[in-house]
């Protein structure tokens, strides 16, 4: 069986002349389109001023509220310890959240644990923190919290 080869003469030619119209355009297109391009430095834009905004009386709150939980189950109170540690309601450290939470309504707290401390433990801090209506609450990730 005898192959029949392509001869220079049947080959198929490419017409470049399209493609490269193709290039053109898309090249124009794109220098047009950055040059209309302004930066957001050079808009000119007057952000409104409200002449009667009244100076809101910011009360000093203390400058950080925190909570240490202990393996013991002892909770301490920016240093100062609060309930039993055998306590579960914690009804004392809920007393302190919520007359800290009608005092300074967006004062964040930080509650610390050991690598020990029982999670219902924290789970108990957390309890009373929500009880108060706080919701800023964070935890250190910081590896020396009791040094």
């Amino acid at each position: 069986m005898a192959f029949r080869g392509c001869r220079d003469e049947d080959a198929i030619e490419m017409n470049l002349s399209s493609m490269v119209d193709i290039v053109f355009l898309l090249l124009i297109y794109f220098i047009v389109s950055a040059s209309l391009i302004q930066d957001e430095s050079e808009l000119k834009v007057a952000i409104p001023v409200d002449n009667e905004i009244k100076q809101e009386q910011q009360i000093d709150s203390p400058e950080e509220v925190v909570i240490d939980i202990f393996p013991t189950g002892e909770v301490y109170w920016n240093g100062q310890p609060t309930d039993s540690a055998k306590s579960i309601d914690l009804p004392e450290l809920k007393t302190t959240l919520y007359e800290l939470k009608q005092a300074y309504p967006n004062q964040p707290v930080v509650i610390r644990g050991q690598r020990d401390t029982k999670h219902q433990r924290v789970v108990s801090v957390l309890n009373a923190c929500a009880y108060a209506g706080i919701d800023q609450i964070s935890f250190p990730s910081d590896a020396s919290v009791f040094e």
